[in-house]
């Protein structure tokens, strides 16, 4: 019953646009995923700052004070590890938005 209401409050937390680029074909299965261990908080490519959210839902801490990326700690079920050209593009995505949101802030500043 406890993941059911984490699913509910992780799918809340989404834009439910079920536009399956976290891999999935729709919110509800990327929320189960996540409570499942399968799926990064930081899936949702249509609001990946829902990930913050939904960190909290699941207990994991992700640290706010830098936009440095930091792979939330979840369970990983039995899965293999990434590939490393996978981990090689995050790293790289990761850099892009890091880079996005100090221009972001240097902007706010002004």
């Amino acid at each position: 019953m406890k993941d059911r209401k984490k699913i509910g409050q992780i799918y809340e937390a989404l834009p439910k646009l079920n536009c399956g680029l976290c891999g999935f074909t729709n919110c509800g299965q990327f929320a189960r995923a996540v409570v499942e261990g399968r799926a990064s908080p930081f899936g949702c490519q249509q609001n990946p700052w829902s990930g913050y959210r939904i960190s909290q839902i699941i207990g994991v801490k992700v640290p706010a004070s830098s936009y440095q990326f930091q792979p939330a700690s979840v369970p990983k079920a039995g899965l293999p590890p990434w590939p490393k050209a996978l981990r090689e593009e995050l790293r790289g995505l990761s850099q892009t938005a890091d880079d996005i949101l100090v221009r972001i802030e240097k902007l706010a500043q002004r």
